[in-house]
């Protein structure tokens, strides 16, 4: 990339011309500051202010983008809802079509069709779950790869000289907190399955330069991730099918303490569901190994560390049979 000679700005009659500094930068140096940007909106906005700005910045290779809620007049008719309604009666009663039907989408992916050089991807989509319980879950999907992982738990909390140890029945696997946790859990694994049919129609125009690409929540609580050109593909395939029904596993311990974090977890509950069609054989451990052997990322270490020490020392509690199609 070359850039171009400063430009003096504007001056008033009797005064020297006010040269603008960021013309001074390369090219290298000002795409360098625009991957820090990130931010998607404001790498659009930064695009009007010059074509020498456009040029740069839309060869930006990571992207974040965010959609907050918003509400119309009436509460119970927001756009996410809307939006979220729709795709899964678009998922479950109907092929996916090739495009949304909804404006807010369709403009993002017009929007991003510029940004020819994407590696990584990131997407904010507003939270449905409203189960405060669920701690962090995390699903991969394709070919090799079909599980959610829910972790959830009563309470968490480092504990100190002082803290004395709370017991109660929140703890226990009782039989309403066993269908509360496995509901949630459903409604978990059946919203990472809408999220990745979203991302299939955000990322199909960059197929030929994405590596990895996220769709998380607001709360900051879940992801689908695809990582690599492997599973980027097996999203982007035609005729992979996603499978109609599933199985999983649950552990449940009662009180869990984890070394490295040094955090103390009462009531947790891990639900594992890995998606599959009729003629696979069931994995013993619903495929959770094959997930930790890929590591772990900073901002899900609990998770991870949850998952080795389950593992490691407890046997599942639970074995489900799952339909995510059920509504």
């Amino acid at each position: 990339m070359t850039s171009p000679p400063p430009q003096p700005s504007q001056s008033f009659a009797g005064e020297e011309p006010e040269v603008v500094h960021i013309n001074r930068l390369p090219d290298e140096l000002l795409l360098t500051i625009f991957t820090k940007l990130n931010n998607a909106r404001l790498l659009c906005i930064c695009s009007l202010v010059s074509k020498r700005f456009s040029t740069v910045v839309h060869q930006t290779p990571s992207l974040f983008l965010t959609f907050p809620h918003r509400h119309s007049n009436d509460r119970n008719e927001n756009l996410p809802k809307k939006l979220f309604n729709y795709l899964s009666k678009s998922f479950f009663r109907k092929p996916p079509t090739n495009k949304f039907d909804g404006a807010l989408f369709q403009s993002v992916v017009d929007s991003l069709k510029s940004f020819e050089n994407v590696r990584t991807l990131q997407i904010q989509l507003p939270s449905f779950q409203q189960d405060e319980s669920i701690l962090k879950w995390h699903a991969e999907f394709g070919k090799d790869m079909n599980i959610c992982v829910i972790l959830f738990a009563t309470s968490v909390h480092q504990p100190t000289p002082s803290t004395h140890q709370v017991h109660n029945s929140d703890t226990l696997l009782t039989n309403h907190l066993l269908q509360s946790r496995i509901a949630s859990a459903n409604q978990c694994f059946r919203e990472a399955t809408w999220r990745q049919h979203i991302l299939r129609h955000v990322v199909e125009n960059h197929r030929n330069s994405l590596h990895a690409a996220e769709i998380c929540d607001s709360s900051r609580k879940g992801k689908v991730v695809m990582r690599g050109r492997q599973q980027l593909n097996d999203l982007l395939d035609p005729e992979l099918k996603l499978p109609a029904s599933g199985y999983g596993k649950l552990w449940h311990v009662q009180l869990l303490r984890l070394p490295e974090s040094r955090c103390v977890l009462h009531g947790a509950t891990v639900v594992a569901i890995r998606r599959t069609d009729e003629n696979e054989e069931e994995h013993e451990d619903v495929g959770v190994k094959q997930l930790m052997k890929k590591g772990y990322e900073l901002d899900e270490q609990l998770l991870w560390e949850v998952l080795t020490h389950i593992f490691e020392n407890h046997a599942p509690s639970r074995s489900l049979n799952i339909n995510p199609a059920r509504r």
